[in-house]
C-alpha cells in the first residue's frame, strides 16, 4: 500500500524539521508527503523546500490561510495513496509507524481504519504522559467503537490511518473555521467504518508546546471552544437523523459521548456566559437525546434536565 501523509503547516518553523525528519526515518518507504502551507507567515516554507528538493516523495502546496480543517481537506484532495495519515507540523512520528499500520491493513480489505498509540511529550522530547494501550484487530464498527470511547484521546484525527477510498466515498470533510474539528468528524468516520483495528505500537508524539490551543486559556478562547463543540453537536444530530447506514447502537453511543462533551463544557464558563450557554442547551432540549429504554436511562434524562434548571437558576441571580 501507498500512504499519503498530510501535514498542515502554520507557524511551526521551530518544529517542522523534526516532523519531516521523522517521516524520512520511516522504515516503510512507499509513501508521499502532502505538506499544506496554510499561508504561514514565518520561515516554515524555506525549511520545507529543503525536503522537496532532496526527496520527490515530499510535495508542498501553498494556499491562503483557512485554518487547520481547511488545510486537511485540501491535503486529502491532493492525496493519491491507498491510505491517509494526518500529522500536525509541530508533532512527530516514530520510525515503524507506517510499517505497523500496513501490516494491519493487509489482514483484511474490510479494515477501513487503523488506530495506533500515542504519547504526550514536551518540546525537549520528554514524555510526560503515556495513555494506556487499547489493542484489538479487525472488529466491526459497533464493537470497536464501544472500546474506543473508553479512550481519552478518541477524538484526534492524527490517531488513525484511514483507507482513502473509504474516506473519499463518504465525502468526509473537516468543518472549516471551527476548532475541535477532530470531534466534529472523527466519530462519524468511526461509526461508518466497516471494521477497525487498534495496534499496540506507539507511533505518534503529541507535542505540548507553549501557546498552543490546548495550553492557552482565556475567556474568548473558552467561548469559542464551547460554541464550536455545540456546532458539531448540532451537525451530528442532523446527520444521525438522516443517515440510515449508522446502526442504532452506534447512534446512541455517539450521542452519549457528544452530550457529555457539551454538558462538561459549561465548567469553563462563568457568570453570564454560562447562563447564555445553559439557555442554548435548554433550547435544544438536549435531555431528550439520552436513550430511555431502561430505568437507568430515564433517570439520566431527569438528572440532566434538573441539572440544566439548577445551573440556569444559579446563574440568573
Amino acid at each position: 500500500m501507498k500512504y499519503s501523509i498530510i501535514i498542515p503547516v502554520y507557524n511551526v518553523e521551530k518544529y517542522i524539521d523534526r516532523c519531516l525528519n521523522s517521516i524520512l526515518d520511516q522504515s516503510y518507504e512507499n509513501y508521499e508527503v502532502i505538506i499544506v502551507n496554510d499561508g504561514s507567515p514565518d520561515n516554515s516554507i524555506d525549511i520545507i523546500k529543503k525536503y522537496t528538493k532532496k526527496d520527490k516523495r515530499f510535495k508542498v502546496f501553498t494556499k491562503e490561510n483557512g485554518g487547520l480543517s481547511d488545510a486537511r481537506n485540501y491535503g486529502v484532495e491532493q492525496a493519491s495513496g491507498d491510505a491517509i495519515v494526518f500529522v500536525d507540523g509541530d508533532d512527530y512520528v516514530n520510525p515503524d509507524l507506517l510499517l505497523r499500520i500496513n501490516e494491519e491493513f493487509e489482514i483484511s480489505r474490510d479494515i477501513d481504519v487503523v488506530r495506533y498509540q500515542l504519547r504526550l511529550v514536551d518540546d525537549n522530547y520528554n514524555v510526560f504522559e503515556q495513555p494506556g494501550y487499547l489493542v484489538f484487530s479487525n472488529l466491526p464498527s459497533t464493537e470497536s467503537y464501544k472500546l474506543l470511547l473508553k479512550n481519552v484521546y478518541v477524538d484526534v484525527a492524527w490517531g488513525y490511518a484511514y483507507r482513502r477510498e473509504f474516506f473519499i466515498r463518504n465525502k468526509f470533510k473537516y468543518a472549516k473555521g471551527r476548532i475541535h474539528e477532530d470531534l466534529g468528524l472523527t466519530h462519524l468516520i468511526l461509526v461508518k467504518a466497516k471494521n477497525i483495528s487498534s495496534i499496540d505500537y506507539v507511533g505518534y508524539n503529541y507535542v505540548q508546546r507553549e501557546g498552543s490551543i490546548i495550553s492557552t486559556y482565556n475567556r474568548k478562547q473558552n467561548l469559542r471552544k464551547v460554541y464550536d463543540t455545540l456546532f458539531h453537536f448540532d451537525n451530528y444530530i442532523e446527520i444521525l437523523e438522516n443517515d440510515s447506514s449508522i446502526t442504532k447502537e452506534n447512534k446512541e453511543l455517539l450521542l452519549n459521548h457528544l452530550l457529555l462533551n457539551i454538558i462538561s463544557k459549561a465548567r469553563v464558563l462563568e457568570g453570564n456566559d454560562i447562563k447564555d450557554y445553559i439557555k442554548e442547551l435548554k433550547k435544544r432540549k438536549i435531555y431528550k437525546y439520552f436513550p430511555s429504554a431502561t430505568v437507568k436511562d430515564k433517570l439520566r434524562r431527569i438528572v440532566v434536565k434538573d441539572f440544566l434548571k439548577y445551573y440556569l437558576a444559579k446563574n440568573s441571580k
